[in-house]
């Protein structure tokens, strides 16, 4: 069950938000986790021309290959930024940060195991070489 943050400046539209609300939904699920994720697009004050995006991603630890993982989410994540907002690579923070199983419940019961629906690392792989 992945929580993601993504605090975007104050001068983003509604829409822009709404529209990497909708995208981010996808770059976790295919690079964390592919269901059950949870996404909240938020504004901070910021300078009229500023384009720093910070994005936290909260996710269950032993899926494995983590830091790939996070390398794979900050390339997409970055997409998603550079073409709504205008982020730069050097604009972007991507924090992942672990949860234990315990540590969770969503809709008053257990989360589902990971393996069930963690996306392969070789799927990462295949779409880091593509691009």
């Amino acid at each position: 069950m992945p929580i993601v943050r993504a605090d975007v400046p104050e001068w983003l539209s509604l829409e822009r938000r709404a529209e990497i609300r909708k995208e981010l939904h996808g770059c976790i699920a295919r690079t964390w986790f592919k269901e059950h994720i949870w996404i909240a697009v938020r504004t901070y004050t910021s300078e009229p021309q500023e384009r720093t995006v910070i994005m936290t991603v909260e996710v269950r630890g032993g899926r494995g290959h983590d830091k790939e993982r996070a390398e794979a989410c900050f390339d997409e994540a970055l997409d998603i930024f550079s073409r709504i907002v205008g982020t730069k690579a050097e604009e972007l923070t991507v924090l992942c940060r672990k949860f234990g199983q315990e540590d969770c419940i969503s809709g008053g019961d257990e989360l589902p195991p990971l393996s069930e629906a963690t996306p392969d690392i070789s799927e990462l792989r295949k779409r880091n070489k593509a691009a």
